[in-house]
């Protein structure tokens, strides 16, 4: 991959999880890569998931060709969870059916858990959650590990 570089207004809006009720804010931005765009994301922050007390972001990437002429069929997404653990951010492919691309019709599939494993675009998805966890600062106080008291 060449140079990455996040691109985002401070909007934001707040929903309730259709599960559990838990409440959670929304943020997107852009990916470029060498100021071409490869992905946009939406991260929704919760302060409780509703699996854990603790905080969690729940990352909606879709990626692929954005060009003029392309359309869902050139582009792809994955939902990743990520929480803070020890002195970093965890993740893992979700299955969570959250992910707004299929309404929007942005993207023709979205990799599952169970298929990750063996996906070439595994590491791609990871390595660009990676950059949004270090790059998005309005993700930090929810990937930011609390210490004890």
């Amino acid at each position: 991959m060449g140079t990455l570089r996040l691109e985002h207004d401070d909007q934001q809006t707040e929903a309730a999880c259709a599960d559990c009720g838990a409440a959670y804010r929304s943020v997107i931005g852009v990916i470029y890569e060498d100021d071409q765009p490869i992905a946009i994301y939406r991260a929704d922050v919760f302060d409780h998931f509703h699996r854990d007390p603790e905080p969690r972001v729940l990352l909606s990437i879709a990626v692929g060709d954005w060009s003029d002429g392309t359309n869902r069929g050139d582009r792809c997404a994955a939902a990743i969870e990520a929480w803070p653990e020890d002195d970093g951010v965890r993740m893992a492919i979700s299955d969570r059916a959250a992910s707004p691309w299929a309404e929007l019709e942005v993207v023709s599939w979205q990799l599952k858990g169970s298929e990750s494993g063996a996906s070439p675009l595994r590491d791609a998805f990871f390595q660009l959650a990676d950059h949004i966890a270090i790059a998005d600062r309005r993700l930090r106080r929810a990937l930011t590990a609390r210490s004890a008291l």
